[in-house]
């Protein structure tokens, strides 16, 4: 039996940009690029369309931003989000990880590293790029106080807290763990209210920063 293929979306405004990304993918046994979209609009219509696996994200494009182009298949949990840019401003990372993008890489980044980022984002893990995880680390810092024990957490909250960190969307977790999207909804606010954590993009940073998951 033949092993099902990782799909891929690829979103960038810069044609020959998304032509070397297929060109690169398409040699790949196990990942088949099934569309490429010119715009943040485009990508979430192709996402809804195709139902990708995984959508290469640009954030800089025209008629809508990759950032709320990711909150939006996100939150439909449509696809998982892989970012590929060349920002690097902690704002916008920050934003973007808040929006539900499951890796950040920058465009510099080695082939190699592109590849196994989708394998590891398809397979329901996080990816950042060394610099990214850096620029979070600091972020999480200045913002608050955050080194508080897990130990604080119950079992479940600690799961979901886990999952949360790995990019996983409240309604994905709820599949998961046979419970109502209220339910996990509930866990997440005591999860942030026990560690001070006000968003996803915090949770997400301390956990990166305390090295509770994979950054790279």
């Amino acid at each position: 039996m033949t092993e099902k293929k990782i799909r891929v979306l690829i979103a960038d405004d810069h044609t020959i940009l998304r032509q070397g990304l297929e060109r690169i993918l398409r040699d790949e046994s196990d990942i088949e690029v099934i569309g490429q979209a010119s715009n943040g609009i485009e990508a979430v219509r192709m996402t809804q369309e195709l139902r990708p696996d995984v959508v290469l994200m640009d954030i800089s494009m025209p008629d809508q931003n990759g950032i709320e182009s990711t909150r939006q298949i996100v939150e439909a949990g449509s696809a998982r989000v892989l970012v590929l840019t060349v920002h690097i401003e902690r704002q916008i990372i920050a934003s973007t990880v808040s929006a539900g993008a499951s890796g950040y890489l920058l465009k510099d980044s080695l082939d190699n590293e592109l590849l196994n980022a989708i394998r590891t984002v398809h397979g329901g893990g996080s990816v950042f790029s060394p610099e990214v995880t850096r620029v979070l680390a600091t972020a999480s810092t200045e913002t608050q106080e955050l080194r508080r024990s897990l130990g604080v957490l119950t079992p479940r909250e600690k799961e979901v807290f886990y999952l949360l960190a790995d990019g996983v969307s409240s309604s994905a977790i709820a599949e998961k763990l046979f419970v109502s999207p209220k339910t996990i909804h509930t866990h997440r606010q005591h999860i942030m209210d026990k560690l001070g954590i006000k968003t996803i993009g915090e949770l997400i940073r301390y956990a990166i920063r305390e090295g509770l998951v994979q950054a790279g």
